[in-house]
């Protein structure tokens, strides 16, 4: 409870900062879903071991999650990957992060 709590502050933090993808058809349901997704996704990979120091960018658009940025290793981008794929309420993960 706590986490959606969170969960949600944060998306609406997001909204009235506009730090994510808006696009003129989604509703404004659709867009606060996306914002929830989002915060759900970030709080869990900072809850990950291993993850929970990245400056990953998460963006969600229809359930669908964008994940970039730059990690150390291979691990660590699956590791992320799976942490968004196993996040209520997102349908598809898309991992453009590059390890270096």
């Amino acid at each position: 409870m706590k986490r959606l709590i969170i969960a949600i502050g944060i998306a609406g933090g997001l909204w009235m900062s506009g730090c994510a993808i808006i696009s003129s058809s989604e509703t404004p349901k659709q867009f606060m879903d996306s914002s929830i997704i989002t915060a759900s996704v970030k709080a869990r990979l900072a809850d990950t071991v291993g993850l929970e120091k990245l400056n990953l960018t998460i963006q969600t658009l229809d359930s669908n999650v964008l994940l970039s940025g730059f990690v150390q290793s291979e691990a660590q981008k699956t590791l992320a990957g799976r942490v968004a794929e196993n996040t209520q309420g997102v349908r598809k993960v898309i991992n453009k992060i590059v390890v270096q």
